[in-house]
């Protein structure tokens, strides 16, 4: 009898645990299609209630990284204007309060097609998109869109190595060349959102010292210069397992971390 009701309530449990998931899953998809509908059909508080308050957009131009502010990107939407953008969701991969989610906006009037990888974080309870990165590239139809080539991965590969390695092994140097100098790290404390400085991060790995931390990769998508990879990090001396969403940009021919956001979980 003991046994029937162990195994009645852990399959209650993985029940409740996959309605949970699919309730966060709906809410970030909701959160997402209002960055999506706003956009179209000229709907700027909608975008506006998507977004962040502080949130920015990183393309690469030439060799160049631009960062677009966000305020200035919802107040280009103008109230009640159609645009001829169709965008859908692509993917969404989520990890207790933190997720990532990737987009593809077509743009039939100018024959291109915009692929968003997007950071989000659950602060006080509500998901916001906290940065993009943007790709860009011309078709000529839809064909064209169908089996474009994958290249550039064991280059991404290496970059994300750099990070890992460097904060196992007291490399920060590593660290220097995996991350963009101006990145952040975003995670939420008692509900709010925190920001650590890049600068701040790598300081705290010191020449040669040592970290229990075991990286590997879950998960890598790009699109010419823009990516987003998922990273576990097990770390045994604090019984934690973390989880990086990070964004990755190619620039001057050098995939580099843009911003990542994280989340963490006990094991």
């Amino acid at each position: 009898m003991k046994k029937v009701l162990i195994v009645c309530l852990a399959l209650n449990f993985i029940v409740v645990l996959k309605l949970n998931a699919q309730a966060e899953v709906e809410q970030i998809n909701s959160t997402v299609m209002k960055y999506i509908d706003g956009t179209a059909n000229g709907n700027p508080d909608k975008v506006r209630e998507a977004f962040h308050q502080d949130f920015n957009l990183f393309i690469v131009q030439g060799d160049t990284l631009r960062v677009i502010d966000g305020k200035g990107y919802i107040e280009r939407v103008e109230k009640g204007k159609k645009y001829n953008r169709k965008g859908r969701i692509v993917s969404i991969d989520h990890e207790n309060d933190a997720a990532s989610v990737k987009v593809e906006v077509y743009f039939p009037d100018t024959k291109r097609i915009a692929t968003d990888y997007l950071l989000l974080l659950k602060i006080k309870g509500q998901w916001k998109i906290l940065h993009k990165i943007i790709n860009l590239k011309n078709y000529e139809k839809i064909d064209d869109l169908v089996s474009i080539e994958k290249n550039g991965l064991e280059e991404i590969k290496e970059t994300l190595s750099n990070y890992i390695d460097g904060t196992a092994n007291g490399e920060p140097q590593k660290l220097k060349r995996a991350f963009h100098q101006d990145f952040n790290l975003y995670y939420i404390k008692n509900g709010d959102l925190s920001v650590l400085s890049g600068k701040q991060y790598i300081g705290n790995f010191k020449e040669g010292k040592k970290n229990n931390r075991i990286g590997n990769i879950l998960s890598l998508d790009y699109e010419n210069n823009a990516g987003l990879a998922k990273v576990q990090v097990i770390m045994p001396d604090r019984n934690r397992i973390a989880i990086d969403y990070l964004l990755l940009l190619k620039i001057k021919d050098e995939w580099k971390i843009i911003h990542k956001s994280f989340t963490s979980k006990s094991y």
